[in-house]
């Protein structure tokens, strides 16, 4: 009877062994890469162009602070907000900011440096010897699926890597599939989905090294996952009837 309850138990353990195990490689990053090497600089990504629904911060400086306090209190119907430290502007539907004093202001498809330089010239009209402050507020990208952390994560610097991004979501979980990470990025043209191998040496010198605000991350469960997903049930049903069997010959053998 022992002996029948340890073999059961072997089997058990191995078909949970050959199940889970994984090899090293399916954890890791970049795979054969030559150490020493210089790969080429990836050429930094274009300059985020504004769109709807971002926010801007926008603040004016000079050396009479009364003189540019009127420019800095915001009365957007688009939302706005009127606070001496952080004034935030969204940009409307149609591309558009209101802006204290200069009016509605086109800033969709414009680059922070275009803002920046067109609110800079209107202030002028007013005030001379400021300095204007544009920065875009909703830098942030999404990472869904196997990570620790998912979620809305912000993006602390302005080039910013998909190792980084990864990293900042407290990296892909053991059973993420690192082969085939999906990247969705809003262009002009409109969402364009890439996949990506986080182990190929060539992502390095990709254009998709670096992420962009609003960008989506989808890291996908590997086929351990979705196997362990379809076969636990299975399995805890044959582990259920082997503790029966295991008791109906217990009891047999204690009856005889």
């Amino acid at each position: 009877m022992k002996d029948a309850k340890k073999i059961l138990g072997y089997l058990l353990l191995a078909f949970l062994f050959f199940s889970c195990s994984r090899s090293l490689k399916e954890l890791t990053y970049i795979h054969n890469v030559e150490t020493d090497r210089y790969y080429p600089n990836v050429p930094l990504p274009d300059s985020y162009k504004i769109r709807p629904n971002d926010h801007l911060f926008i603040n004016v400086i000079g050396e009479d602070k009364l003189q540019t306090d009127f420019l800095n209190t915001s009365y957007s119907g688009f939302g706005g907000s009127s606070n001496a430290e952080f004034i935030l502007y969204l940009v409307d539907e149609n591309g558009n900011i209101s802006y204290p004093q200069l009016g509605e202001l086109q800033v969709a498809g414009k680059t922070i440096l275009d803002v920046r330089d067109m609110v800079q010239e209107r202030v002028d009209e007013y005030i001379i010897g400021t300095s204007v402050q544009v920065k875009l507020v909703n830098r942030t990208f999404t990472i869904l699926g196997d990570v620790k952390n998912p979620g809305l994560q912000p993006m602390i610097k302005n080039q910013f890597t998909i190792f980084e991004a990864l990293g900042s979501a407290g990296d892909v979980n053991d059973f993420g599939n690192r082969k085939n990470l999906k990247l969705i990025r809003e262009t002009p043209e409109g969402k364009r989905v890439k996949e990506i191998d986080l182990t190929d040496p060539e992502l390095l010198t990709s254009e998709y090294f670096y992420i962009q605000p609003n960008d989506v991350i989808y890291v996908e469960p590997n086929k351990y996952r979705v196997y362990s997903v379809k076969t636990m049930p299975w399995l805890s049903q044959v582990t259920f009837g082997a503790s029966l069997i295991t008791t109906a010959l217990l009891l047999i053998n204690l009856f005889k």
